[in-house]
């Protein structure tokens, strides 16, 4: 978008971490809208749930990704957590025909700090949050833990390659190669973690995968 090419750098970045705001709910969300759905698509594909699934969403932005998984899955249960209270206003109205029938729910919280039992999860997702995780190993902890035995995670990214060529605030972006990212799933006790490529335009979309157990 125009506007955001007119935007400090630092103020960009920072709305990119945490949305606020009007701006945040209204014009963030669309750049994340735009920007997200190759990304969004392959997370789908990727994280393959089924029909009864209880899924996680760290870091929903706008919610589009938690409605296409409730659209998909006509018994599953959705929930998804964001440290933005403009994003869960403004996915909250997005989604508000399943929250109002029980199967979607947000949470304004951390992904270093759950609000979720041991084992709740089939799977969990997050797509480009990473880069703003300033504790991966314990949000990573954290997804291990409420993933129930042979659960997935899918984390969506895109690589250091890639984002280096967008002169990014590095006070706010921490970026990863894909082998960086496998290696974070590895060392918090995922096992078979792997990353699946697809390609798109501007970007290529990465998904790192990994199992609990």
């Amino acid at each position: 978008m125009f506007l955001m090419k007119l935007l400090p750098r630092g103020f960009v970045a920072a709305q990119s971490r945490k949305p606020s705001g009007i701006f945040g709910r209204w014009v963030m969300a669309r750049v994340f809208n735009r920007l997200n759905t190759d990304l969004n698509t392959f997370i789908r594909e990727v994280l393959d749930p089924q029909r009864s699934d209880r899924i996680l969403e760290i870091g929903f932005g706008p919610g589009a990704l938690i409605h296409e998984l409730a659209d998909m899955t006509p018994d599953s249960h959705v929930e998804g957590i964001d440290f933005s209270g403009a994003m869960v206003a403004h996915a909250a109205q997005h989604n508000r025909r399943h929250i109002s029938a029980g199967r979607v729910r947000l949470h304004e919280g951390e992904c270093s700090t759950l609000p979720f039992g041991d084992e709740t999860f089939d799977s969990v997702c997050t797509a480009n949050t990473i880069y703003f995780w300033k504790e991966p190993r314990n949000c990573l902890s954290e997804i291990f833990r409420v993933l129930k035995p042979g659960g997935k995670v899918v984390i969506g990214f895109r690589d250091a390659e890639q984002m280096s060529k967008l002169n990014l605030d590095e006070d706010y972006f921490r970026l990863y190669s894909r082998g960086e990212v496998v290696d974070l799933l590895s060392d918090a006790g995922f096992s078979g973690a792997c990353v699946q490529e697809k390609n798109g335009v501007p970007f290529d979309s990465y998904c790192a995968t990994a199992r609990k157990g």
